[in-house]
């Protein structure tokens, strides 16, 4: 049983906790918050051994095995090398920093210290996605050559809270827009039989809104092998969060890849096969236990490995989608629109 602390008590931590207390492999056993007055409540809420008044008493608990951090964005960096040079695990939300120099900065202190990092991009442990890639690793629409995905929603409103501040990381590149990414890359290493690969050439775009956050974001990502995707993100406007991949034979789409069953405790979810001439054919994956406790059950399975297996979040796979991210976000000094990026056809392996 590998035992966690929980570092937040907002929505998604509650989601971790709830799935916790149903695993066989993972419990939550303390948690830290902004006070130790919601930690307390939150202990009690989930039924956990105790709380921390902070991230240090928390650390220094050795019933703690894992560390879940599960705060804006803005906070990650710091919360994360602490944990680390406690001697912690750590499984961190998404994104694991705010840019790929910091996010290298906390995988080469996990590197040095031995202890198992992973960004929280929670779809890549689901065995929706397994299932998925083997149907088309197999042909199910021939080779493919193009993913059109989203995800995105109007969390506009009056503007206020996490999303749409600066300072605490606001915006859809940096909340939402990494898992279409982090897709198109890992389709466009399926097609080069590698683990993933990155943009050959790059175009972005990007709405900001009146805080300063980008509001919407599109880019057209074109790889080595041939392979493109149009990848867009929004939290002020809803744009779905479907995946397409497009194949020589037909497409197969994803309703929800990003949170399999549209639901955080759902363990049913299903995609779509369109094939010419043939009937759609839908194929359902189902589950024994809900996301969060799959995505923890996989660290504690990968233990005492130090980097998650493939199709989750490998280190490089981290620094290569925070890269993207980087090239997409540098449209923002007044051209709305990115150039070209090119590094060659360097592509990241294991």
């Amino acid at each position: 049983m590998l035992h966690w602390g929980i570092v937040g008590t907002g929505a998604i931590a509650s989601d971790f906790a709830a799935a916790l207390s149903r695993s066989e492999r993972c419990c939550a056993v303390d948690v830290v918050s902004s006070s130790p007055r919601k930690a307390q409540a939150f202990a009690k809420r989930f039924g956990l051994y105790g709380y921390a008044e902070s991230l240090d008493e928390m650390l220094a608990n050795p019933a703690v095995d894992a560390i879940y951090i599960a705060t804006p964005h803005a906070a990650h960096r710091n919360q994360a090398l602490a944990s680390i040079a406690a001697g912690k695990h750590v499984l961190c939300e998404k994104p694991l920093t705010l840019d790929a120099a910091s996010s290298e900065c906390v995988i080469d202190a996990a590197r040095r210290r031995g202890v198992f990092l992973m960004e929280g991009y929670m779809y890549r442990c689901h065995p929706l996605m397994r299932e998925v890639l083997t149907r088309l690793a197999d042909g199910i629409i021939g080779r493919i050559h193009h993913l059109k995905a989203q995800f995105g929603f109007d969390a506009s409103g009056d503007r206020s809270g996490r999303l749409f501040d600066l300072a605490l990381g606001g915006g859809s590149l940096l909340d939402v827009g990494g898992y279409p990414v982090s897709f198109a890359r890992l389709l466009a290493g399926l097609v080069a039989d590698l683990p993933f690969a990155e943009p050959l050439r790059m175009r972005g775009d990007l709405v900001f809104g009146p805080t300063g956050v980008d509001e919407r974001a599109l880019a057209d990502l074109t790889f080595a092998s041939g392979f493109t995707a149009r990848v867009e993100s929004a939290i002020a406007y809803d744009i779905g969060t479907a995946a397409v991949v497009y194949g020589d034979d037909g497409r197969l789409t994803v309703a929800n890849p990003w949170l399999p069953g549209g639901q955080r405790d759902g363990l049913e979810t299903s995609f779509s096969v369109f094939r010419s001439g043939r009937a759609p054919e839908t194929v359902v994956v189902r589950t024994s236990e809900s996301i969060y406790a799959i995505e923890a059950a996989l660290v504690a399975d990968t233990l005492p490995g130090t980097e998650a297996p493939w199709p989750a979040m490998s280190w490089a796979d981290t620094l290569g989608n925070m890269r993207v991210l980087d090239r997409w976000r540098a449209g923002s000094d007044g051209s709305r629109s990115m150039a070209d990026l090119r590094e060659g056809s360097s592509h990241s392996r294991h």
